[in-house]
């Protein structure tokens, strides 16, 4: 079958049949196979696939921070009607993943690394030896800085393509300019490190408590908002708050690595919310640049009006990203 006569990535619910919609998207999620591994320190590191018959590619996807892989069920089914076979990895101190210390709605990690080092390792054992189909990534944010710091250090990688929405190519710091946030986080993280500290919240975060709609600065769509904060209540375990200083310096060590490494050779796409108050969008198009300027392929592509987590945005602007995402498809003959 060509590229041209596949069926084309689309939403399958609305925002008003998400409601009628759970109990197919629960029955497609039960179907999956749920799987464990214990990683290179003996964290257990959950993860999820949904194999099509006959998948056009696979999909290995790398969810934002907070973020259980339950969360992704409408986005999962999306792709998985349109043809492909879905991966996607509870990143460790998350989801259904062993979480860092004792306090399990703090956002915490001792390196940076060990994100990519379990993401490395759950492709080497668990989805490169049963693949079936070409391999393209697709990541969300904190995801992303994961999903690229992965490619950047294997360069014989199996992957076709990357795909980053909301990409944390860097951190909003506003009202602070960024050097000065950068020096604080780095005295805070010191500074809790020397009082043995580490496992203490940053300045203004606090443990997981539920939202409203209301001022969220993640979506328009009140709809998928509630459905995921429904989960949390329904799941306690999938709770998680805010960071730790030190979760914020690794964050920080990790994004210059990635902006100061050579460019890549694959075909890459950024998706950008231009509203996003999360992420610094300038240095999604910095690392953009970088890759056009050695004639790598690098697309950016916005999606006005969008906040943080376009994936689960209102209807037209979800659908935007579907056309982003078929037309890249397309390029690479998928």
């Amino acid at each position: 079958m060509s590229a041209a006569s596949h069926k084309a990535l689309s939403a399958h619910f609305t925002e008003e049949q998400l409601a009628q919609a759970v109990p197919v998207l629960q029955q497609f999620w039960q179907q999956g196979q749920h799987q464990s591994f214990f990683s290179f320190d003996q964290s257990r590191i959950c993860f999820s696939s949904f194999h099509h018959p006959t998948p056009r590619a696979e999909i290995v996807l790398s969810p934002g921070r907070i973020e259980a892989g339950q969360k992704y069920q409408e986005f999962c089914f999306d792709l998985y009607q349109s043809g492909f076979t879905v991966h996607l990895i509870d990143h460790r101190g998350q989801g259904l993943s062993d979480r860092i210390n004792g306090d399990r709605h703090l956002g915490d990690v001792a390196d940076f690394q060990h994100y990519v080092q379990d993401f490395a390792l759950w492709l080497q054992c668990h989805i490169v030896p049963q693949q079936q189909a070409p391999l393209l990534g697709l990541a969300h944010s904190m995801g992303s800085a994961i999903l690229c710091r992965y490619l950047q250090q294997h360069a014989q990688h199996n992957f076709k393509g990357a795909i980053y929405c909301s990409p944390m190519f860097g951190i909003q710091s506003k009202p602070l300019p960024q050097a000065v946030a950068t020096t604080l986080v780095r005295l805070l993280s010191k500074l809790h490190s020397l009082s043995n500290r580490q496992h203490s919240y940053f300045p203004g975060q606090r443990p997981y408590q539920r939202r409203p709609f209301s001022g969220n600065h993640l979506t328009h769509s009140e709809g998928r908002y509630q459905q995921f904060q429904q989960l949390y209540q329904q799941q306690p375990e999938l709770q998680l708050g805010g960071v730790s200083a030190r979760w914020l310096q690794q964050a920080l060590l990790a994004i210059d690595e990635l902006q100061g490494a050579a460019v890549l050779a694959l075909p890459q796409l950024i998706i950008q919310a231009t509203e996003d108050p999360v992420v610094d969008n300038h240095m999604q198009l910095r690392y953009q640049q970088k890759h056009q300027q050695q004639k790598q392929p690098c697309e950016l592509i916005k999606i006005e009006g969008a906040l943080h987590e376009i994936i689960f945005e209102s209807d037209p602007l979800r659908n935007q990203l579907f056309t982003a995402l078929n037309r890249f498809l397309l390029q690479l003959g998928l």
